[in-house]
Order: structure tokens, then C-alpha cells, then sequence
């Protein structure tokens, strides 16, 4: 006999966050989250909650847990798009449609007792965070804040109803040198930045409170018309550029100013996951920690995270511009072996310029939706 049951109890929240490390334990390319990191993002910290809602469940078998879903509310998305649409995210379950399926619908019902009519997922919290399963690339170990799964999740997912609703790239990167190939179109550029008075610099730790501000600006506007964008609220914006601080060295936090207004940026960050997959358990505390600051100093990949570009820079080269500096950035750090993702596979000039910049797509990541009624 299953039981599905809502989490209340710090207990059950325990169990929901640590289900993970105890299904993936002999996968060697799972790495565990820390425990820590997830507890805040599925608290009353986390200013997303402070206007959307969210549930959470765990199927449990004679006292042990065989899977977990969330059911999402996002109160942002329902107001810019009013599509009746919610979301599923954290599911993980052993490889049973029966234990996938009583999840689902438990998540489904949820969602429909508040008028949603199409569930999409999965998003971990928003398509702001790390969403999509993985179905191309399971040969090899995630980069820091992407998802990773069992291949029969997308098999699951299915048999339950859901279609694809859109997939998502994520390209290597890995001592790709494209200057040889595509000089001219980088010094054309570099000629048409200057000409523009167009400079990429880095975050400064001096002006790191206005260079927030102006980034949030242009990370919301340049992807407003991107499918399912979220925009970020000036403390969820806070909370997100407080934790890329503590991990993203300022040299590889790069903006580019036109007459000392920002127009474009790019982000890359540190690919943790090399030391993370050393802590046991997502277990930072008491012991995680030594294994975290013995090994940080060895990583040596990194995954580029951020672009962002207003429309009216978007045909200058811009792009082309920043990832050239980032790929120079990382070399200084000795990183050779980067990651550029996600890429939504009808961004057609974000994907043209990645075909010339890397070796190949190396990971696709699929998001679903299902119609309720």
C-alpha cells in the first residue's frame, strides 16, 4: 500500500530534500545538492513564496520513500501570461509508473482546486531556476545549477499524459578557440563596439549595488519575449546576484556600457559540482566544509550561465564580443572546459551563434505539458 503525503514536518521536508542522494547512490554522475541550499530555496526565505504557492508531496512505501514531486502556483507567470498554467517541479521516484502516476495526479488535483488547466514542468522553482529533464548527454556529470535524472523520467512522463512542449541546449564549449575561424567577424565587432562607444568591463565590488540594479534592468528587458520568462522582482533579483556573489569570481561577471549605461552582460560561474560531488549527502556541515575548501581551489570548468542583450545591441556583435572575453576570462583561471547553457532551441540566433563558437550541442533538456481538461 502507497501513501502520498503532503510535507508539513521538518521531518517529511528532510525526507523530501535527502530522497535524491539515496536513489542516485550508485550513479556516477550524480551530484548531490546541498541540503542546505535546497531547504532555503523551498522556505519562507525564498521571496518567491511571498507571492506564489507551493506544495510538496512524497510517496512513501511501508515507511520508505519512493518518490516526491512539487505542485507550483506561480502567481507572476499567471499574471503576465493568463493561461490558467502551473507547474510541477522536484520530482524524482523510482522506475514504477504507479508511483509516478498517484504523484502526478496528486500534484495535478492540487493545482486544479486553484483553476490551473495545464501543467507544465519541470521547473525548479521557475524557468528562472534549473529546469527541463535531461534527455541527450547522460554519459556525462551536470554543470552547477543544471538538472540531471534518470532516463526513464522522460518515459514516465509520457505514459502520464504529457507532451513536449519545448527543449533546451546546452553546448561545449571545451578549448574551443573560434577567433582563427571567425576573426572577421569578431574584429568587425570590436571596430562597431568602438565606433559605438560600447566597453565590456566587469562588476566592480565598488559599484556592485548599482551594477545590480542596472542588471536586473537588463536581464528582465532583454528577455521579456523569451518563452516563458519570468521577470525577477528587485529582492528576488537581490537574493540571486547574493548568491552568485558568494561563488562567481567579479572577473567573470562581464557588462557591456554604452556611455556608461549598461546594455548587455554576461555571466559565468565556477563549476562547483567538481567539489559538491565530494560531499556526501549534500552534507556541507560538519565535515562537507573541509572537503569544499580542500578541493575548490582544483576546479577547473565552468558553466556560462547569463547572456543578456537589449534589442537595439542585439546585431552588432556584441555577443560575439562578451563570449570571446569570458572564454579569455576563464583561460586566465586555467578553465578550458566550459558549458553554454540553456539555450531554448528556437532562439535561432543564440543557437546560430553557439554552432560557431563550440564543438556541438552536448545536452538537451525537455520541459512538458499536459492539459488538464
Amino acid at each position: 500500500m502507497m501513501e502520498i503525503r503532503k510535507v508539513v514536518s521538518n521531518k517529511d521536508l528532510k525526507r523530501f530534500i535527502t530522497f535524491p542522494h539515496k536513489l542516485y547512490k550508485n550513479d556516477e554522475n550524480y551530484v548531490p545538492e546541498l541540503n542546505l541550499v535546497i531547504k532555503n530555496m523551498l522556505s519562507q526565505k525564498n521571496p518567491f513564496l511571498k507571492h506564489s504557492e507551493m506544495a510538496l508531496f512524497l510517496a512513501i512505501k511501508r515507511d520508505v520513500v519512493v518518490g516526491r514531486i512539487a505542485a507550483i502556483y506561480n502567481q507572476t507567470h499567471l499574471d503576465i501570461y493568463q493561461d490558467n498554467t502551473g507547474f510541477f517541479g522536484f520530482f524524482d521516484a523510482i522506475n514504477d509508473v504507479a508511483v509516478a502516476k498517484q504523484l502526478f495526479e496528486t500534484c495535478e488535483q492540487w493545482l486544479a482546486k486553484k483553476g490551473i488547466t495545464r501543467v507544465i514542468g519541470p521547473t525548479n522553482l521557475t524557468t528562472n531556476d534549473s529546469c527541463g529533464f535531461l534527455i541527450e548527454g547522460f554519459q556525462y556529470p551536470p554543470m552547477i545549477l543544471m538538472p540531471y535524472n534518470k532516463m526513464y523520467y522522460n518515459d514516465l512522463c509520457t505514459q502520464l499524459g504529457y507532451n513536449k512542449l519545448v527543449d533546451l541546449n546546452s553546448y561545449n564549449m571545451e578549448n574551443c578557440d573560434a577567433l582563427e575561424k571567425y576573426h572577421n567577424i569578431y574584429a568587425r565587432a570590436i571596430n562597431t563596439m568602438a565606433a559605438n562607444r560600447i566597453k565590456i568591463r566587469n562588476i566592480s565590488s565598488k559599484t556592485f549595488a548599482e551594477d545590480i540594479d542596472k542588471l536586473r534592468f537588463v536581464y528582465n528587458k532583454s528577455n521579456e519575449n523569451n518563452w516563458g520568462f519570468m521577470p525577477l522582482n528587485e529582492e528576488e533579483f537581490k537574493v540571486m546576484a547574493a548568491d552568485l556573489k558568494t561563488t562567481t569570481p567579479f572577473d567573470l561577471t562581464l557588462i557591456a556600457e554604452k556611455d556608461n549605461e549598461m546594455i548587455g552582460f554576461l555571466i559565468a560561474v565556477p563549476n562547483l559540482n567538481q567539489v559538491f560531488k565530494f560531499i556526501k549527502n549534500g552534507k556541507l556541515f560538519p565535515f562537507g566544509i573541509f572537503q569544499f575548501l580542500l578541493k575548490k581551489r582544483s576546479v577547473n570548468s565552468a558553466r556560462i550561465m547569463i547572456l543578456g542583450i537589449l534589442d537595439e545591441y542585439k546585431n552588432i556583435g556584441l555577443d560575439f564580443a562578451l563570449y570571446q572575453s569570458i572564454k579569455e576570462a576563464l583561460n586566465k583561471r586555467n578553465i578550458f572546459n566550459a558549458e553554454a547553457c540553456y539555450v531554448l532551441e528556437n532562439n535561432q540566433r543564440m543557437n546560430s551563434i553557439l554552432t560557431k563558437l563550440s564543438h556541438e550541442i552536448d545536452k538537451r533538456y525537455r520541459i512538458y505539458e499536459k492539459r488538464l481538461i
